[in-house]
């Protein structure tokens, strides 16, 4: 699984094993309550085991945690000319 983190400190990307969107949810709860956007990453990787890989921006990814606005997307991708697009957004957690 991957999921790819969007912040002001730079995106990233992790990986690790597949989980439930109600766990990732739990997850995001939790952590939103006891650290802040910059210590997130290291955490959230040592509580769901999962490692960062290096980002690249045309990787796709099963989910997107943007840390400013506390949301959780899935994104759609579509092909263009070869190239992803991201016509929409579906957000999955508020």
């Amino acid at each position: 699984m991957l999921v790819e983190i969007e912040s002001v400190y730079g995106n990233r990307l992790l990986h690790g094993k597949r989980i439930k969107l109600s766990e990732i949810k739990l997850l995001l709860e939790n952590l939103f309550e006891i650290v802040d956007e910059k210590d997130f990453v290291a955490i959230a990787c040592a509580r769901l085991g999962f490692e960062e890989l290096p980002y690249d921006e045309k990787q796709d990814v099963d989910y997107v945690i943007d840390l400013s606005t506390y949301k959780i997307y899935k994104p759609q991708y579509h092909l263009k000319n070869g190239e992803h697009i991201w016509p929409s957004k579906e957000y999955l957690y508020d």
